[in-house]
């Protein structure tokens, strides 16, 4: 198996793409640079090693220009607005024309600034709240928050659960994910009995999962991150809890299946990506990455791919700036990525619709396209 060493600086020399898929080639011995910022050490660790090994194959596959050179930083911002937005000062320092990433909402919400007053593209491929200057310099191949939540709450209201508890964690995240689920439950007919907040890093849920039984909820969405996730579906089988239960995208992670065990069994979540699903796009895509990696690349390693394919096409258009590359993204139109066709709205996310997907004998399955 051949990875990229993760938790270190890794600087990837690739030859640029040909021409002839518009624009002029990059000149002999010209070198652009890309940045890529993860969250490699931190409570998201399998999504952040699948991103950086999806956007790494990307940047492989721009071999075959005229000797220039396409050079790939990668750096470990450690899921940490500080680090994010120091590693991003350095990225600029070294003239990079785009970064993909971050990947969080926290560390992209907090070097989006930054990038506006450079004009440097970012393009993530995992946020999905809400980012200040998207669609001007920020751009995602995730899927928004609110569109995802809103999938769940219509699978499970048409599934004919009406009372519903939500569990989530009190950040932003947490709070955009429950706020958009329980909105459109209220819209189609149905009723959230009971709202429970929980914080980063605990570990007692005890009260979460007696509240969602005093509640006689009929399902429960719980909104947050693989690592306490995890734990409070653990918690809610234990105590006997079998109603279905929703997560938001962040536990749509092989994470989730590790830490949570028997217990992740069916899981319902949305689904950006689905490795199984019989599509010439998405198979090419998976059996590259299992011979590159040999694994099956899950939703973050996708939308990382198409992250950097999409930089590497704007930079095939002539993107030897970054203006010239924002310029190409802003005008990106039906793009055929991995995770389907791209075409980026007003505000920088792709304009396509939510999949859902469960957890089925330890493995994510389509069940709603």
């Amino acid at each position: 198996m051949n990875r990229l060493p993760m938790g270190v600086l890794g600087v990837v020399a690739l030859a640029a793409v040909a021409a002839g898929c518009g624009g002029m080639p990059l000149r002999a011995q010209e070198t652009v640079t890309v940045g890529v910022l993860a969250p490699i050490t931190s409570g998201v660790p399998a999504a952040a090693r699948a991103a950086v090994q999806g956007a790494t194959l990307a940047a492989e596959e721009a071999r075959g220009g005229a000797g220039a050179a396409v050079a790939v930083i990668v750096l470990d911002d450690r899921g940490s607005a500080e680090q994010a937005t120091r590693l991003f000062a350095e990225l600029l320092d070294r003239q990079v024309v785009a970064v993909v990433g971050p990947l969080t909402d926290l560390t992209v919400a907090a070097v989006a600034p930054h990038a506006e007053r450079a004009g440097l593209p970012l393009v993530s491929p995992g946020a999905t709240g809400t980012i200040p200057y998207a669609g001007s310099s920020v751009f995602r191949t995730s899927l928004p928050a609110p569109a995802q939540a809103r999938a769940l709450a219509e699978h499970l209201v048409g599934a004919r659960a009406r009372r519903i508890s939500i569990i989530h964690e009190g950040n932003d995240y947490g709070a955009l994910v429950a706020m958009a689920f329980a909105q459109r439950v209220r819209e189609l007919g149905g009723e959230i009995v009971g709202t429970r907040l929980y914080r980063d890093g605990d570990r007692d849920f005890a009260r979460h999962t007696a509240g969602v039984v005093a509640d006689g909820a009929q399902a429960v969405l719980i909104a947050g991150y693989p690592d306490e996730g995890a734990q409070i579906i653990t918690a809610l089988r234990q105590s006997g809890v079998q109603v279905p239960v929703a997560a938001s995208d962040a536990l749509y992670s092989a994470d989730l299946i590790a830490w949570a065990g028997p217990a992740a069994e069916g899981v319902i979540v949305p689904a950006p990506f689905v490795a199984s699903e019989p599509i010439p796009t998405v198979q090419e895509f998976v059996g590259k990455y299992r011979r590159r990696y040999d694994e099956t690349p899950d939703h973050h390693a996708a939308q990382a791919y198409d992250a950097m394919k999409i930089v590497t096409f704007a930079i095939r258009r002539g993107g030897r700036s970054p203006k010239a590359v924002r310029a190409a993204l802003q005008g990106l139109r039906r793009f055929p990525g991995a995770t389907g066709e791209i075409t980026f709205d007003r505000w920088g996310a792709p304009d396509r619709a939510v999949a859902i997907a469960r957890v089925r004998h330890g493995r994510f399955e389509l069940v709603r396209r």
